[in-house]
């Protein structure tokens, strides 16, 4: 009863996408513009502030890998039972102050603009 509850739903959406898409093609087919789906314009300042939004963002996430690398490697080194080595700890080091660098770059000059 449920894989053919999953079946006729995955049917269901298969075919609203399908009309969709339809929909698109033939534009002077009346009943079919309710299938349509037009994501609403935006503004040039709109996208500018989105994109704005999503530089800090990821300069935010570069921060955060940059904090969770060390920690990262600690854990794993400490549950596989093997020894700290220099150069993957001066590795671990270099790529968390590059990712850290990184983000407060991204979010300083997003601000400046």
């Amino acid at each position: 009863m449920y894989r053919s509850l999953q079946l006729v739903l995955a049917g269901l959406i298969a075919m609203v996408f399908g009309l969709s898409a339809l929909s698109r093609r033939f534009p002077d087919v009346a009943w079919l513009q309710a299938f349509r789906y037009d994501p609403p314009r935006l503004s040039q300042e709109q996208r500018a502030r989105m994109r704005r939004r999503a530089n800090i963002h990821a300069g935010i996430e570069l921060i955060l890998v940059g904090i969770v690398l060390p920690m990262l490697y600690v854990a794993v080194t400490v549950m596989f039972f093997n020894d700290f080595t220099t150069t993957a700890t001066a590795l671990v080091v270099t790529g968390s102050l590059l990712c850290i660098s990184l983000g407060l770059t991204a979010i300083w000059r997003n601000r400046r603009s």
